[in-house]
């Protein structure tokens, strides 16, 4: 997320536009498959970043990085099932690693948002990009991203009944732990993280910066105090670690330091040098 002002960020924005860049890697399959999937990354690109995720306001761009490993196929009479993981990323670090993801495509295949059946790779498409979506937009507004993760559940739920449910129990679970009460402290936190942000490198006011930091910290702490082993959590942690010593520039102490050390030990050299 791009620091703005307060006011924009009060202003209840949805995300309408998604760049997206897309590459496929398929080393494992012979060439003459591989050449099969060469136009696939351009098609993608064209289907998300043309499309209107959202119905109102595009003052929000949004940008992803998708890549697509490619493992292996078999054929299902005369359509080709590929076998592949599936990665996505996003600068606030919304950022997710599927491994079990089948799906279906033929070179020059229409590619259309409108859709009565369940498209294994499409479907998937969506259900990452608003992942994404919801992810960025709470940390423009203060859990903005509910209407996006909504759609993610009911494409996942969708999934899971499908004729290529291979991986969708784990997703439908994915969203439904992002979404519930023991993670709402982290889709706080998100927003919280910026604002504060914003407050150290806009506004350089110490008092809001040091308010603001606490508030970070104790949300990201009711979360670990209730899941300890949460994977939201440790993506969130993951992505920002080493941007964590910003947000404690004014801070008296180092007790939020310590504090973060302790959720998240793994990246204990990094915070200690905010001591």
């Amino acid at each position: 997320m791009a620091l703005l002002s307060v006011g924009l960020l009060a202003s209840g924005l949805n995300a309408q536009v998604v760049k997206a860049s897309v590459s496929v890697q398929a080393n494992t399959l012979p060439a003459e498959e591989q050449t099969l999937l060469m136009s696939l990354p351009a098609q993608l690109e064209d289907y998300i970043n043309t499309y209107e995720w959202a119905d109102v306001n595009d003052e929000i761009e949004i940008e992803c990085t998708i890549h697509i490993l490619v493992e292996t196929y078999t054929t299902r009479g005369a359509d080709k099932l590929y076998l592949a993981q599936f990665l996505i990323s996003s600068p606030s670090g919304e950022n997710f690693r599927d491994q079990a993801w089948q799906f279906l495509y033929q070179p020059g295949q229409a590619f259309d948002h409108q859709r009565s059946q369940f498209d294994p790779l499409l479907d998937m498409v969506d259900y990452y990009i608003n992942l994404v979506i919801a992810g960025e937009l709470d940390t423009y507004i203060l859990l903005g991203g509910t209407p996006f993760y909504n759609k993610a559940l009911t494409i996942a739920n969708q999934g899971t009944i499908s004729l290529y449910a291979r991986g969708w129990t784990a997703r439908l679970e994915q969203v439904k732990e992002i979404t519930d009460g023991d993670h709402l402290p982290l889709r706080q936190a998100k927003y919280y993280y910026y604002e504060c942000l914003y407050y150290i490198e806009a506004e350089q006011d110490e008092e809001k910066a040091r308010e603001l930091s606490r508030k970070v910290v104790d949300l990201l702490e009711q979360v670990y105090n209730r899941v300890p082993n949460s994977v939201a959590l440790k993506r969130f942690m993951d992505a920002h670690y080493q941007e964590f010593c910003s947000l404690f520039v004014y801070d008296e102490s180092r007790y939020n330091v310590r504090r973060l050390i302790s959720m998240d030990p793994s990246h204990r050299e990094t915070y200690e040098e905010c001591l």
